[in-house]
């Protein structure tokens, strides 16, 4: 192929991303012996790399506006040597308020499993700080593969200092040993915010707040904030990007970034936004402009739907969920517009060992079971037989009962009728097994916002005079939910011999480590893999 025809399809594939296209040293238009100079000011969010494949890689940087231009053009440049005396390829594309002063660039023409450095200069020769990112060995490259997977920081009550520490310990090591890029499981951001004065002395659960996102908008409830527009969620990145230790991190690795709940809302699910225990909001065109900035400050190879490198928001109205399908997605057409509007679903090979597969964990999520009819129980738990009835709907196996029975006590069973809980939906569980079928590295990685292991303890076995606490004799579960898609995912993997299975996942503010299993004992105890779920970077308490 020409040089010209593999720039057209370059081109092409760049676009299909969103992105300008960095390739070759003559793809922009540098000006000969213009003045340089580092001014990081101009580029206060810093500069970033992700989703590295064997040649190419996506680069990111925000130019802040000077007053009263319009737009600026920046020029990327990409080199094989910290000094940047030997510049590989070049870009250049023009920035504007309708992507937030943010640009995104596929480097390609790349070698594999390889260091380079980048930065970013504006029309007048000012530069951002210097970039290192990472390409990816060749799908034959049998060299270990090292990587930190990460989730959970707000830049509001506590500090980013655990990045720090991966960079520290990472510089100390041997070239070879050193990471090969970060998977972030999502929670980049929190929507719900705390401001110093909402809180006695300015503390949170001990923690001093430290007031570094306001929203220009936002709406107040009981004391917290959450966003209401796209310019509060931009508020948002722009400020946890303003932290030293965030930065230096995104400019040390690639990163290779997935949403959970927080980058749109705590505890919503598709288009529908719940604060608290309130009754769920229609929120399609905050959902979308969740996306748009979650797409604007992510290196990610994601994909829009709409052409070039500006998110077009899709039209949209707040309209309440109807048409549930199987797996309880509203078919209604707003919904599916909203969810829809960014597909971050991805997978990737990276050398002989690893083939990644990152899922999309909220956008299709059902709506949460309705329990305000069940009894309170100590311990925060659910019997594990009134636990699946409820999880599994209208699909529990034998017939979903239409009364419960937890210890002495009966009630209605609100999911009788109802499609079990799930959360990949129709479409992307037939994604996902295919690109698990077809997966021929030793190890299927599943990058996994937050964990499939069951937290189990045993009431039940406590001495006879606390037997109040606990009105049954079945184990209490934490945490068992979806069981109807893992079990699906579950009996394929062991049905047709998959081996090499291992989840990464984070959400929960701890560490844990386990087999994923349909079951535990003493019911039928058949691991399919290895599952290990990392604390948060920053977040406290139990999720």
């Amino acid at each position: 192929m020409s040089h010209h025809a593999n720039r057209r399809t370059l081109l092409a594939q760049a676009a299909a991303l969103g992105a300008a296209l960095a390739f070759g040293r003559s793809c922009a238009h540098a000006s000969a012996g213009q003045p340089r100079t580092e001014r990081r000011d101009l580029y206060p969010q810093g500069v970033a790399s992700g989703d590295p494949a064997p040649d190419s890689v996506i680069l990111w940087t925000r130019r802040t506006p000077d007053e009263g231009v319009a737009e600026h053009r920046l020029m990327v440049e990409v080199a094989s040597d910290e000094a940047f005396s030997h510049i590989l390829a070049r870009g250049d594309v023009q920035v504007s308020a309708a992507t937030d002063w943010t640009c995104r660039f596929l480097a390609a023409g790349l070698r594999p499993a390889r260091e380079y450095w980048y930065r970013f200069v504006d029309e007048a020769g000012n530069m951002s700080r210097v970039g290192r990112t990472l390409t990816a060995p060749t799908a034959s490259d049998d060299r270990p593969v090292r990587f930190a997977f990460v989730s959970c920081q707000d830049v509001t009550n506590g500090a980013l200092n655990a990045y720090r520490r991966m960079i520290y310990e990472d510089a100390r090591r041997p070239r070879a040993e050193q990471l090969c890029f970060v998977l972030h499981l999502g929670d980049f951001i929190y929507e719900i915010v705390r401001y110093p004065e909402d809180t006695p002395n300015g503390l949170d659960r001990g923690r001093k707040l430290t007031g570094a996102v306001r929203y220009p908008n936002g709406e107040k409830v009981r004391h917290f904030n959450f966003p209401t527009n796209l310019e509060d969620y931009r508020t948002s990145y722009r400020s946890y990007l303003l932290d030293p230790d965030l930065q230096d991190a995104r400019a040390r690795w690639p990163f290779v970034p997935v949403w959970d709940n927080h980058e749109f809302s705590w505890n919503g699910y598709q288009s529908q936004q719940k604060i608290f225990n309130d009754p769920p909001r229609n929120a399609q065109t905050l959902k979308v402009a969740a996306s748009q900035a979650w797409y604007e400050y992510q290196p990610a190879r994601v994909i829009k739907q709409s052409p070039g490198d500006v998110f077009v928001p899709p039209q949209d109205t707040n309209t309440a969920p109807s048409n549930i399908d199987s797996r309880g997605v509203a078919q209604e057409p707003n919904n599916l517009i909203a969810i829809h509007a960014l597909q971050i679903e991805r997978a990737f090979r990276f050398g002989k060992n690893i083939d990644m597969i990152i899922t999309d964990n909220r956008s299709f999520m059902a709506a949460p079971i309705d329990g305000s009819n069940l009894p309170g129980l100590d311990f925060g738990a659910l019997p594990e037989l009134a636990n699946d009835i409820l999880d599994e709907g209208r699909e529990y196996e034998g017939g979903a009962p239409a009364k419960l029975h937890i210890g002495a006590t009966e009630v209605d069973n609100p999911q009788v009728h109802e499609p079990p809980q799930a959360y990949l939906g129709v479409e992307q569980m037939a994604w996902f097994k295919e690109r698990l079928r077809a997966a021929r590295a030793p190890w299927k990685i599943w990058g996994h916002s937050f964990g499939t292991l069951t937290w189990r303890t045993d009431p039940q076995n406590l001495p006879p005079e606390f037997a109040a606490s606990w009105p049954s004799t079945e184990y209490g579960v934490f945490n068992r939910s979806y069981l109807v898609e893992h079990r699906e995912i579950f009996s394929m993997i062991r049905d047709e011999g998959i081996t090499g299975f291992a989840i990464v996942a984070g959400d929960k503010h701890s560490f844990w480590a386990g087999y994923p299993s349909e079951n535990l004992p003493p019911r039928d105890f058949n691991p399919v893999g290895v599952e290990f779920i990392t604390g948060s970077i920053s977040q406290q308490g139990a999720a």
